[in-house]
């Protein structure tokens, strides 16, 4: 039995000096407050290791929940490079269209030019 680092032979010399210095009447009492006192340093302990265990899960929990979210924006990021590189080229197709259409629409007369243009002679009207 191996008590705080000292053996029986340690203890057992202690428990004489302490016998000596301080008698038999008071060491019983001394004895109940030492036991007491040891009991409640032990429950402090055992109190302190739980609320450390307590708080290394909450941290691990949390930490495990800013992996999710990174793995969430990487996914997110990687749908929005796959739809921006599918969307791509109906836009520029689009774009590409449109500046045909503005090109044929500028070399149209207007309605107002065509309305004052005869329309059987194709010439002005005064």
């Amino acid at each position: 039995m191996n008590i705080l680092g000292m053996g029986p032979a340690e203890l057992l010399l202690i428990f004489v000096i302490a016998l000596i210095v301080l008698g038999p009447g008071k060491l019983p009492e001394i004895a109940r407050t030492l036991g007491k006192a040891v009991r409640e340093l032990r429950r402090m302990s055992m109190e302190v290791t739980a609320e450390f265990a307590k708080e290394l899960r909450d941290m691990e929990a949390i930490s495990q929940e800013v992996k999710d979210t990174a793995q969430t924006i990487q996914q997110v990021a990687d749908v929005k490079k796959t739809l921006m590189e599918s969307v791509e080229p109906a836009l520029l197709s689009a774009e590409s269209t449109h500046r045909t259409a503005e090109s044929e629409v500028q070399g149209t007369p207007t309605r107002i030019e065509a309305e004052k243009t005869d329309p059987v002679g194709g010439t002005e009207t005064p």
